[in-house]
C-alpha cells in the first residue's frame, strides 16, 4: 500500500482514512462488550425480588447489594483503568474479562449477603474497567468523522442491549430455574467474549504512538496492515511525558474539563442505577411478579435501544453538549413519570421506557464527549477517574433509596428526588466548553465515504 502522508499534529494514524470491514469489527466486539456490562451490571436488580424472598431480605439489605457492584465499578474504574495507559487497551480488556467472568460466578455460588456482596464487589471491578475500555477502542480504531457516532453508538446501544437481553433471559430463567442461573450465563457470556478478543481484537495504533513503545513504528504498522490501512513513513512527534502523568487532569487546561464532567457523570449516574436497580422491585412492589419486574425493565431497555440509534443519529450533526443537554432533561421528566403513573403494567412500560430512551442518549453523549475531551496517553485515565467518580457517588444511590423506602417513602417521592440530578447536569452540560479539536486536515472529498 502507498503509505500516508506524515502529520505531527496527529497521535492516531487512523483519523483522516476512511473506515475498513476490520476496524467495524473491532466496534462490533465493543458493542458486545458494553452489552456483556448491561446484563452484569443489571443481574443483581433482576435477580433481587427472587433473592428477598427466598433469603427474607429487607429493602436496605437489598440496597447494599445493589449498591455493592457500583462501589466495585468505582474501583475498577479510578484503579484499574489507568493500566490501559500503561500496558496497553487489549491487555486491560482481558484482565477485566477474567475479573468479571470470575465474579459473576462467584455471585452464583454465594450462599449468604456478604458473600454475595463481596462477588458483586468484584463483578463491579470488571465492569467498570470495561465502561472505559469500550469507550477507548471505540474512539481509537474510528476516523474523526465517524468518532462521535462510534463512541455513542457502542455505549447508546450495548448497555441497553445486555439489559434487554439480560431481562428477557431473566424472566426465562427465574420461571424454570433458580435466581443462580442469571449469574452462570452472564459468566459464560464473560468467557466466550475472553476467546474474542484474545483471538481477534488487535492493539489499538493511538496507544502504541503514545507510548513510544519498542519499534513503536513497525507495530503500529502491523496493526495498519491488519486492518487494511496505508502504513505510516515516520511516527508523530512523542507526546510530553510531563503531560502523561495522571496529574496532569488536575492541571488548568484539563481540569477546567474534568471536574463539570465528573459532577455531570456522577449526578446521572446516581439517578440512573436508581431507577435500573429497582425498576423491577417497585413492579413487584404494585403487586405484580418478579418476572413480570424483569420484563418491564427488559421491555423498557427495548425503547432505549431506539433512544441510542436516534440520539447517536445526532451526534454526528449537532454539538454533543447540547444533544446531552435535550436527553437529561427528558430524563429527569421521565424519572418523575415512572414514580407517578399507576400501577398498570403498560404505563409502568411506557414511562420507563421513555426513560430508557432519554437515558440511552444521556449515556452516549457523555461517553462521546469524554473521549474527545481528553488527549490519546491520558484517555484511560481521564475516562476512569470520571467515571469512577460517578460510580462512587451512584453507589449509594440504590442504597439510598433502599433507606428511603424502608422509612414509608412512596415510590413517586423517591423518584421526583431523584429527578433533580439530571436537571442539574443538564445545566452543567451545556454550558462545558471543551477543548479544541486537535488540528489536522479534514478527510477529503475521496474519504467521506466512511
Amino acid at each position: 500500500m502507498k503509505p500516508a502522508p506524515s502529520t505531527n499534529a496527529l497521535i492516531n494514524p487512523l483519523d483522516l482514512v476512511p473506515m475498513r470491514p476490520r476496524q467495524i469489527m473491532v466496534l462490533a466486539a465493543a458493542l458486545l462488550l458494553a452489552a456483556l456490562d448491561g446484563y452484569d451490571a443489571l443481574s443483581m436488580a433482576f435477580v433481587a425480588p427472587a433473592l428477598a424472598l427466598e433469603w427474607h431480605l429487607t429493602k436496605d439489605v437489598i440496597g447494599v447489594l445493589l449498591a455493592s457492584s457500583l462501589a466495585g465499578m468505582a474501583i475498577g474504574a479510578i484503579v484499574l483503568s489507568p493500566a490501559a495507559d500503561h500496558f496497553g487497551r487489549k491487555r486491560v480488556i482481558l484482565a477485566a474479562l477474567t475479573i468479571l467472568i470470575v465474579g459473576t460466578a462467584l455471585s452464583g455460588l454465594a450462599t449468604s449477603v456478604p458473600l454475595l456482596a463481596a462477588a458483586r464487589v468484584l463483578t463491579g471491578a470488571g465492569i467498570g474497567v470495561m465502561v472505559s475500555m469500550t469507550t477507548l477502542i471505540s474512539a481509537e480504531f474510528t476516523n474523526i468523522r465517524r468518532r462521535s457516532l462510534a463512541v455513542a453508538g457502542v455505549a447508546t446501544l450495548g448497555f441497553p442491549l445486555g439489559g434487554v437481553a439480560g431481562g428477557l433471559g431473566a424472566a426465562a430463567i427465574l420461571k424454570n430455574a433458580t435466581w443462580h442461573w442469571v449469574f452462570f450465563i452472564g459468566s459464560f457470556c464473560g468467557l466466550a467474549l475472553f476467546v474474542l478478543v484474545a483471538l481477534a481484537l488487535p492493539e489499538s495504533p493511538a496507544f502504541i504512538i503514545a507510548r513510544r513503545l519498542p519499534d513503536a513504528l513497525a507495530k503500529a504498522n502491523r496493526v495498519l496492515f491488519g486492518l487494511g490501512q496505508p502504513a505510516m513513513t515516520e511516527l508523530p512527534i512523542a507526546p510530553d511525558r510531563a503531560q502523561s502523568r495522571y496529574g496532569s487532569l488536575f492541571e488548568a487546561d484539563l481540569r477546567r474539563i474534568v471536574f463539570p464532567l465528573m459532577a455531570t457523570a456522577i449526578l446521572i449516574a446516581t439517578s440512573s442505577y436508581y431507577i435500573l436497580n429497582w425498576l423491577p422491585q417497585m413492579v413487584v412492589d404494585a403487586g405484580f411478579t418478579p418476572a413480570q419486574g424483569s420484563l418491564v425493565s427488559a421491555l423498557s431497555g427495548v425503547v432505549g435501544l431506539l433512544g441510542g440509534i436516534g440520539f447517536a443519529a445526532f451526534a454526528s450533526r449537532f454539538p454533543p453538549t447540547r444533544v446531552a443537554a435535550i436527553a437529561m432533561t427528558g430524563a429527569a421528566i421521565a424519572l418523575i413519570a415512572v414514580g407517578l403513573v399507576p400501577p398498570v403494567i403498560p404505563l409502568f412500560v411506557a414511562s420507563a421506557g421513555i426513560l430508557g430512551f432519554c437515558l440511552a442518549g444521556t449515556t452516549g453523549m457523555l461517553y462521546s464527549i469524554m473521549a474527545d475531551a481528553f488527549p490519546p496517553a491520558l484517555r484511560a485515565s481521564g475516562i476512569g477517574l470520571v467515571m469512577g467518580a460517578a460510580r462512587i457517588a451512584s453507589a449509594g444511590g440504590p442504597a439510598l433509596a433502599g433507606l428511603m423506602f424502608a422509612h414509608g417513602m412512596t415510590r413517586a417521592g423517591v423518584s421526583v428526588i431523584f429527578a433533580v440530578g439530571p436537571l442539574i447536569a443538564a445545566v452543567l452540560i451545556g454550558t462545558l466548553r471543551l477543548r479544541s479539536p486537535h488540528p489536522g486536515p479534514s478527510l477529503d472529498a475521496g474519504q467521506t465515504g466512511a
